[in-house]
């Protein structure tokens, strides 16, 4: 890693210390496999980006505490997409039709 990128890192790491927790993984498995659902099945970019605003905004207004923003209502519009399996996805990008 390069020195400037080692000082940016090392300057979120001051704010935000810390390992993530499984929950948080979770969340963020489930956006990455909401997006890739999106892109396959042709959603549009405004619904893709709507539903990532809505988490990303409800998790700011938290300071980015998942658990506390769960806990005062919070449901994200990506959960379970990571539990998607492939055949629930429209076809592959690569598939000939």
């Amino acid at each position: 890693m390069s020195a400037k990128a080692t000082e940016l890192a090392d300057r979120l790491r001051k704010h935000f210390e810390g390992p993530m927790s499984a929950a948080e993984i979770e969340f963020l498995r489930d956006a990455q496999a909401f997006i890739e659902f999106a892109i396959r099945n042709g959603l549009n970019f405004p619904v893709v980006v709507a539903n990532l605003g809505h988490d990303f905004s409800n998790l700011s207004r938290e300071g980015f505490d998942l658990s506390s923003a769960k806990a005062n209502g919070f449901l994200p519009k990506v959960s379970g997409y990571s539990k998607i399996t492939s055949e629930d996805f429209g076809d592959s990008e690569d598939s000939q039709a």
